[in-house]
């Protein structure tokens, strides 16, 4: 009965992918197209010559950061007018990929006002650069779930796939434009990735998201998958001269639930030693700082890679309760198992709406 399901599931999956990708000369540019569709996504919303930014979420992590240069690229190499930005400073991990692949760091886009904008890894305002309420969103290309909130003027191209990384899907959409994929492009790609799905071993990982690692992995010449992966986490877990609060707000998002507004951080760590020692640091720091927070609830996930466990830290009023009820956890908080970050988001989410209806 497993193995029926699990192939029904699959074969679901695959028939999806195939739909997905048949109706792309309709809606989307990511196979080849007459120049006169191509251009009437852009002439529909005015402003042709106007360059197109191609950006991601705020707080940015590397799928965002590579993600938009990537498929900017792509654009360019269509025929559309396309740069890549960024809604803030890179961590230290994506500097080092953009660094190890000799790729420019994207400018920071201040506003979105008025500007011609593709939204890559993300779907929703809060995540989102200044002034995208006002800005002539084109198309949007993630890998989320649908919290999106985000509001266009006219119809836009989305697409959206249950894959472990946006880059996938903008490794896909090469594909099926035709277009090749240089050493560089693929580096990125292929190193967005393994961050998004901590080197393969995420529960959100596909086959999908293996196989475009390893194609990837050719094209970028990395020798060994691994070895890249450490030494990518060695700068991302290197805090030293961070303090607490840049440290807590390197990988930050935020959502409503419950008619509550929730953060929620990341923090990498290599091993269980430094993953304690982190924790007590930003115990203490949100203890005496979290009403400059700016939310009702905060919490951290502090993961380390060896053993791919993983602690949570929950501040606000009755957040520890909230979490414990939402992941069935004991007091000390802890994870014996790297839970995704969306489950995590979506149990808190489902526990605060039950709260508040009771």
């Amino acid at each position: 009965m497993k193995a029926l399901k699990f192939f029904l599931r699959m074969w679901g999956f695959i028939v999806g992918m195939l739909l997905t990708f048949a109706a792309l000369p309709v809606g989307g540019e990511c196979r080849a197209q007459p120049d006169d569709i191509r251009s009437a996504l852009i002439e529909e919303l005015g402003e042709v010559e106007k360059t197109t930014y191609v950006i991601g979420h705020t707080c940015p992590d590397s799928d965002t950061v590579c993600s938009a240069i990537a498929y900017a690229n792509l654009k360019r190499q269509q025929n559309f007018k396309c740069e890549p930005r960024i809604s803030g400073a890179l961590n230290r991990e994506s500097e080092f990929i953009l660094k190890y692949f000799d790729v420019p760091t994207p400018p920071i886009l201040e506003s979105a006002v008025g500007e011609n904008i593709i939204l890559v890894d993300h779907n929703v305002s809060s995540q989102a650069v200044s002034g995208i309420d006002e800005a002539n969103i084109l198309e949007i290309v993630d890998h989320h779930n649908l919290f999106g909130d985000i509001k266009s003027n006219s119809p836009v191209f989305y697409l959206r796939m249950p894959v472990g990384c946006t880059a996938t899907i903008v490794s896909m959409c090469y594909r099926h434009g035709n277009v090749a994929v240089d050493k560089k492009m693929a580096g990125l790609m292929f190193a967005a990735i393994l961050s998004d799905t901590d080197n393969l071993r995420s529960a959100t990982t596909t086959n999908l998201d293996i196989a475009t690692a390893d194609e990837l992995q050719k094209l970028a010449e990395v020798d060994d998958r691994t070895k890249f992966f450490l030494d990518m986490e060695r700068e991302f877990t290197d805090y030293s001269g961070m303090t607490e609060r840049e440290i807590i707000f390197t990988d930050f998002k935020t959502f409503d639930a419950g008619g509550l507004k929730c953060g929620y951080s990341t923090v990498a760590t290599l091993d269980s030693e430094s993953r304690d020692e982190i924790s007590a640091r930003l115990d203490n720091f949100m203890a005496e700082n979290f009403s400059s927070t700016g939310v009702d609830m905060f919490f951290v996930k502090v993961h380390e890679i060896e053993n791919y466990t993983a602690k949570m830290l929950a501040f606000g009023n009755n957040a520890r309760e909230i979490l414990s009820a939402a992941l069935n956890l004991s007091d000390d908080l802890f994870l014996p198992l790297n839970v995704p970050n969306k489950k995590i988001a979506r149990a808190i989410s489902a526990t605060l709406e039950t709260s508040r209806a009771a």
